[in-house]
Order: structure tokens, then sequence, then C-alpha cells
């Protein structure tokens, strides 16, 4: 059986228990982009068209099945479902690896940065995280952190080259979570990607959000640094962005925005490192390692990073 026919045998297996004929039309409708935007990297998508109604499905992709909490993705997309932030889940099926959730239609397509640097997308993307942090509550924690040990461990057991300095990072890295952890914060659900791709646009300018695999309960100030360091490449336009996020950009509020930031990358580093190493799909999962590397690389040559985590562990705005 070829690796297409495997995907769309898993999703046939699943859409009777969901409520969907095993012999409804299937559409793959997604081509995997691993650089820049990593889309549909984790999942296969389906469009799915029968008597009783359609529906979008994913399929989880067996390669990254040791990262994919399958139980998390699947409250996490339920509960922003609720919220109305993003699409409602229908149905999951576990055993294969599959999630089923109302068909937003034809005329969405996965956001690109252009997208969301229109004047006015960002006001919207801040209202739809805004809604799913309070919305329903999944029961997950998400940790950013046991992510990075995961890898970690992954890495060392595949054989991953690393980059030179990948020690004095990971110690970077370290300190700053720490830094962090000294925060007293109410946690939410999170959106937890901030990536574009994740984010669907609508010929008449609508969002939603999309893609939870990193969904879970944490600081909301997570949300906020990832997606700002998806989009943006200037101090000022963080700041900028920290201010329509709160009202006012303290010193402490974009420090914490850095740390989290470096924390994300060096996550989609190893991810990506790992993934180039070990998949046997043809995407250039490497070049993401490549370029979140890159900016570790400026963040830890910063000469404010010290300063960032004193700040943040002191408490100081």
């Amino acid at each position: 059986m070829s690796y297409a026919d495997d995907l769309t045998t898993r999703l046939r297996s699943a859409l009777a228990p969901c409520g969907f004929a095993e012999d409804a039309e299937i559409e793959n409708v997604t081509q995997g982009v691993a650089s820049p935007s990593r889309l549909s990297t984790e999942w296969a998508g389906f469009r799915v068209s029968s008597a009783q109604g359609g529906c979008y499905a994913k399929v989880l992709h067996a390669d990254m099945a040791q990262l994919i909490d399958f139980d998390t993705v699947a409250q996490a997309s339920e509960c922003a479902g609720r919220s109305t932030a993003a699409p409602r889940l229908l149905g999951a099926d576990q055993a294969n690896g599959v999630l089923i959730f109302e068909d937003l239609g034809s005329n969405w397509r996965a956001a690109r940065l252009d997208d969301l640097l229109a004047p006015g997308r960002l006001a919207a993307l801040w209202a739809l995280k805004r809604q799913v942090h309070a919305g329903p509550v999944p029961d997950a924690v998400r940790s950013p952190m046991a992510d990075i040990e995961r890898l970690r461990t992954l890495c060392g057991r595949d054989n991953v080259a690393l980059p030179a300095e990948h020690q004095w990072i990971d110690r970077c890295v370290d300190m700053a979570w720490q830094a962090l952890q000294s925060r007293a914060v109410q946690a939410v659900p999170l959106h937890g990607d901030g990536v574009s791709s994740n984010v669907m646009v609508s010929s008449e300018g609508q969002l939603r959000l999309v893609d939870f695999d990193y969904g879970g309960c944490m600081d909301p100030w997570y949300d906020v640094a990832i997606t700002l360091n998806e989009l943006y490449s200037f101090e000022r336009q963080w700041r900028e962005g920290i201010s329509a996020w709160a009202g006012q950009c303290l010193e402490i509020d974009y420090a914490v925005c850095r740390l989290y930031a470096l924390i994300n990358d060096w996550y989609w580093t190893l991810w990506g490192l790992w993934a180039g190493t070990t998949s046997t799909r043809p995407l250039e999962f490497s070049k993401v390692g490549q370029w979140t590397l890159l900016r570790c690389r400026q963040c830890v040559q910063d000469p404010r990073l010290e300063g960032w985590m004193r700040q943040v562990q002191e408490g100081r705005a």
C-alpha cells in the first residue's frame, strides 16, 4: 500500500463512526510545505463530501506521531471550536489518527504572512486569540519545555547533527524557562502556534484559527510572543503589537515575549533538524530548523538577554 493510500484508508475507517459514509468522496486539499510556512507538515488535509454532508478531515502523518499527543490536540481543538474562534470538531478517531472538523468551504485558505500584515489584521487576530483564551478549558497543560525535552531525547536517539553551539543555546533556553517560572500567571487555553498558515482567511477577509497541535493551558503571553515572533522582524513592531494586546508596552512584557520566543524558536530548530533527519517525506524540514536557529543565535547573542531574564525573575515593570 502506498503512503497516500494508507492516509486514505485510515480516513475512510474513521468516517463511519463519526457519522459519514465510508464511500464518501475524498479530495486531498493540502500540499505539505515545511519552509517557510509549515503548511500540512504534521497532518494531511482532506475535504470529504457525502449525502450526510461535508467535512474537513486531518490525518496524522506517521512520522509525526511521536510528537503529537492526539488526545490533547482533540481536546484543545474541541474547546477552540466551541469558542467560535476555530472550526468545530465533529469527531476524533485516535486509532487511525484522524480529526474531523466542520468544513469552512472553498472560499477559505491558509493565510500567508502578507495577509496578517495587512491593516486591521492584527486586531482581528488578537480578538480570536482572546476568544480561545476566554473559551472552554481543555484538561491539558501546555509545557514548551516538556516538548523541547522530548525532542532532545529524540535527537539523541536518532543521531541528529546539532549546531556546534547547541549546548550553549540549550543552557540559555533552560535559564529563560526558569526565569519565566517565577511569574504568577493565570493559565488559559492557548492556540500554541504563531505561524501564519495556522490562520485561515476567507475571500471576505475574515479570519479563523486552526491547528491546535500545541494547544493546552498556559500563560496567555506565550501566544502573544510566538505570534509576534512569526509576524515581525523589528523591535518597534513587537512593541506596537504588545501595545495592541495590552494597551501599553511594559518593559517586562517585552522581556517575557523575547524569552518565550527564544524557547519556541529552539523547539522548532530541534523539530526541523530531527524531522529533516528522520522523515522520508520530501519536505525541507531542515530549512525550518536553519531559519529558527538563526533567530536563536540572534537572541542568545543579544547583550540584553541576561537583563531580560533578571527583569522577569524580579518582576520589574
